[in-house]
């Protein structure tokens, strides 16, 4: 085996794609259909797009326990996000738009103001293309009915 392709094969053991971190699942955002790697685990939720970019319609979905107020923060990360917070029910109940990636701590938190299911993170700029809006209804009856474990 030449040098190269140990080294290719040791930097995909090292660094798995996202798909292969998190399950996926697809969700329809205006009248788009986005790939969005799951999160629904702490150790996913915490290494969350670290380090990552996005394809076009990609995203990742954080799905949190029931009672949660997720905060989200940028540290580590390479690219702008729009931050959708949805509740159970698939209502967006608040957009985070143009989120800078954070270069040094202390980094800005984004949290929701009451307990939220899901946030998804989608390339920046996302929400208002789509002109997605607090309020606005998404179908979320293809993702698991109960909440994560803590």
């Amino acid at each position: 085996m030449s040098r190269r392709l140990l080294w290719l094969a040791g930097v995909l053991l090292v660094w798995p794609p996202l798909a292969a971190l998190a399950a996926e699942q697809q969700l329809t955002l205006g009248n788009q259909v986005f790939r969005f790697s799951v999160a629904a685990d702490p150790e996913t939720r915490r290494q969350g797009l670290m380090g990552q970019v996005l394809a076009p319609q990609t995203g990742m979905l954080f799905d949190f326990p029931a009672g949660t107020r997720p905060a989200i923060w940028m540290h580590n990360m390479q690219i702008s996000l729009d931050l959708l917070f949805v509740d159970a029910g698939g209502r967006i109940q608040h957009v985070f738009a143009e989120v800078p990636p954070c270069q040094q701590t202390p980094c800005s938190i984004y949290q929701a103001r009451e307990p939220m299911r899901y946030v998804l993170e989608v390339p920046a700029g996302t929400a208002q293309a789509l002109g997605l809006k607090p309020g606005d209804q998404l179908d979320v009856s293809q993702l698991p009915p109960s909440a994560p474990a803590q």
